[in-house]
């Protein structure tokens, strides 16, 4: 889709999702700040139950058009953001980066949440626009218990091969990797949360025992869960 960017106008642009700017003028000019998809669970596993829905959602309402005052603050918050991440310890530094953007997108939530609670239906979607948007909820449900993706295509009626195609042409990333980032978003919620031992974040998030989460952890964040930890403030 395309859309005409004007001035103070805010753009969000998700993990995974492509833009391209076309037929700038000439007195273009932008403010910007961005992080890697690591980065953005780390932002969400701090911010509690958020619904899938939001995400498609957020994929489809990239733009928001600010007033001046709204602009001004914006541009104040970037400007927080660059001075914390100069001035901060380094050892804390990107803890204090992950809060402020985690007050970013719970502002676009609750905003997202007040659009639901007045009744607007949001999701105007493409047959396979839905059929990804249905698997991901799906996942949300049912991803402790279940990480294979003939249990997903079964739910849908569809066959494997036709889900697998479709999640990564609409999301950009494997049916796989959609899975695998749900259980990892669980895991680093889990962690952040001093009062749960290793045994007992293996149990919370689904895994047998404490070896296969720590495999599974360490095949998609190339650290342990102690490791992990470690980098993070946890709630005690």
């Amino acid at each position: 889709m395309s859309r005409r960017i004007s001035r103070n106008d805010l753009v969000t642009v998700l993990p995974l999702q492509q833009v391209s700017i076309r037929d700038v003028s000439d007195d273009f000019a932008m403010t910007f700040f961005r992080f890697d998809k690591d980065m953005f669970l780390d932002i969400m596993s701090g911010l509690g139950k958020i619904t899938p829905d939001f995400f498609f959602y957020m994929r489809k309402n990239f733009q928001l058009r600010l007033n001046r005052s709204e602009a001004v603050r914006f541009l104040g918050f970037c400007r927080i953001i660059d001075f914390r991440g100069r001035s901060d310890d380094s050892n804390f530094r990107r803890e204090t980066i992950l809060h402020l953007l985690r007050i970013y997108f719970w502002d676009f939530y609750v905003h997202f949440q007040k659009v639901m609670a007045a009744g607007e239906k949001p999701l105007a979607n493409s047959n396979k626009e839905n059929i990804a948007f249905k698997f991901v909820m799906l996942v949300s449900e049912h991803f402790k218990t279940h990480r294979e993706i003939p249990f997903y295509a079964d739910k849908l009626c569809i066959s494997t091969s036709y889900l697998t195609r479709v999640v990564q042409e609409m999301n950009g990333q494997s049916a796989r990797e959609v899975i695998a980032d749900h259980v990892v978003l669980e895991i680093k919620k889990l962690l952040r949360n001093a009062t749960f031992d290793i045994k007992d974040v293996a149990r919370k998030a689904g895994f047998a025992n404490q070896s296969s989460l720590s495999r599974f952890f360490r095949l998609h964040t190339k650290m342990s869960p102690s490791e992990y930890r470690r980098t993070v403030h946890i709630i005690r």
